[in-house]
């Protein structure tokens, strides 16, 4: 069942019940309007003939007695409740209401009669009557008209809920259209905003933001497959070329030598790219989950540093740390790789016989609640290098984005797979330039 219908039908169902509420009460009260109103009038007209009877000391009625209401009838009975006396319109087989009943409904001659008794001296009771088919009648006519309201009120309500539910689904079904044209071919297309300020338009803009996020998603997957297949095509070729050298019979041994040594070094460049876009896959917020584990603040610095001290010893560079022994519960294995990156990265670009410093520090940043803290760990890489190119700012973080100054056989994945690490842990990277020369990259993470 279709969300028009289910609202056309809500919208009927709502008038029905309303109509029928009200329609209950109007009847309701029209009845005991009617009522009240007969049994004001017999009670005046009994009550008028118990004081003729009284002052007048007779047992029966006055002539004065039959010009009552019309429609009303007046019998006077004896102490056993056989009549005395009565107005003509008395019905066939009328029998008296009990005398302990001052109000009572009676059936005679096929008709119901409202009736109300009053006592008068010497035992006479005078009984006024009439007959209810009158107002049962009205009530009837009443109801009937109430009924065929209602009928064309609710066939309106029906037909109006559906065309008000189209008109406010129209957009809605636009949306859906719009919607089923849009696919991976056609990234850039939006859906169309309701002009109203309603929540079909938040829900119109809300689904182009996310498209928005899509469409930017995939030029960024696709960014990164073209950067991974040109980054793979080259070693490959190169390989290629250097097997079929090998294989030639004309080689010499010492051309099949240099053939094998430059395929084991694109064979490494390949492995080190493979090993690069696994470190990148797992260390995204989508890859493997966090395993958080208890490490302290100055062994995990140690651990980076031992880590990259070949490479270090290779440029002469002196790595200076500082720490401190605090315990914290981070995913041990991504935070280590993302810092080694880092490091790495300062000491390749950094000058010869330099110097690299690592710090960390530990900042308590109120939450919005006053009662509570949060604690923020930061660890600086700091070094002495040329800094980074300003047209190569924006892209730093973007994976097989290297400087115009790239050194080594690197492949533009190590912040990329850092920067990743942190948005797992739900922390943020960066860097700023040192006033007296050289990069200041930072990682902030919760602990």
């Amino acid at each position: 069942m279709t969300i028009r219908t289910r609202l056309a039908l809500i919208y009927f169902g709502a008038i029905v019940v309303t109509i029928g509420l009200v329609g209950i009460l109007v009847w309701w009260q029209l009845r005991t309007a009617l009522r009240s109103a007969l049994d004001q009038t017999l009670e005046t007209r009994a009550a008028a003939a118990v004081t003729g009877l009284e002052n007048n000391g007779q047992s029966g009625l006055q002539e004065g007695d039959a010009a009552g209401p019309p429609g009303v009838f007046v019998v006077v009975l004896d102490e056993r409740g056989q009549i005395v006396d009565a107005t003509p319109g008395v019905p066939v087989g009328f029998l008296a209401p009990s005398a302990d009943l001052t109000t009572a409904d009676v059936v005679a001659g096929g008709s119901t009669y409202a009736t109300h008794t009053v006592t008068a001296d010497g035992g006479l009771r005078v009984v006024a009557g009439s007959d209810l088919t009158a107002i049962s009648a009205t009530l009837d006519r009443l109801a009937g008209s109430l009924v065929a309201v209602g009928a064309i009120a609710a066939i309106a309500s029906l037909a109006g809920g559906w065309w008000i539910a189209g008109r406010a689904l129209h957009p809605v079904a636009l949306i859906t259209a719009e919607a089923s044209q849009i696919g991976a071919v056609d990234i850039e297309r939006r859906l169309p905003v309701p002009s109203r300020n309603d929540e079909l338009r938040a829900l119109a803009t809300t689904l182009n933001a996310m498209l928005d996020r899509v469409a930017d998603a995939i030029r960024r997957q696709r960014t990164f497959v073209a950067a991974a297949s040109h980054d793979l095509r080259t070693p490959i070729a190169a390989l290629q070329a250097e097997l079929e050298l090998a294989e030639d019979a004309r080689t010499t041994d010492e051309e099949l030598r240099a053939a094998v040594r430059a395929a084991h070094g694109d064979a490494v460049r390949l492995g080190d790219l493979a090993t690069g876009l696994l470190d990148l896959a797992a260390a995204d917020a989508d890859g493997r989950a966090l395993v958080r584990s208890p490490v302290r603040a100055d062994l995990l610095i140690e651990s980076v540093v031992r880590r990259v001290a070949p490479v270090a010893r290779e440029r002469d560079v002196s790595l200076s740390r500082s720490a401190p022994g605090r315990l914290i519960r981070v995913d041990r294995l991504r935070l280590e790789q993302a810092l080694t990156n880092l490091v790495v990265n300062a000491i390749t670009y950094g000058p010869e016989h330099g110097e690299v410093g690592i710090k960390a520090r530990f900042d308590d940043i109120a939450e919005p609640a006053p009662t509570e803290t949060e604690t923020l760990l930061t660890i600086e890489v700091l070094d002495r290098g040329r800094g980074v190119p300003a047209e190569f700012a924006d892209r730093l973080f973007e994976p097989f984005h290297r400087g115009p100054n790239a050194a080594g056989g690197g492949t533009g994945l190590g912040l990329a797979t850092a920067a990743a690490a942190l948005k797992a842990h739900h922390g943020s990277i960066g860097y700023e330039s040192r006033p007296d020369g050289g990069t200041r990259f930072w990682i902030r993470l919760p602990v």
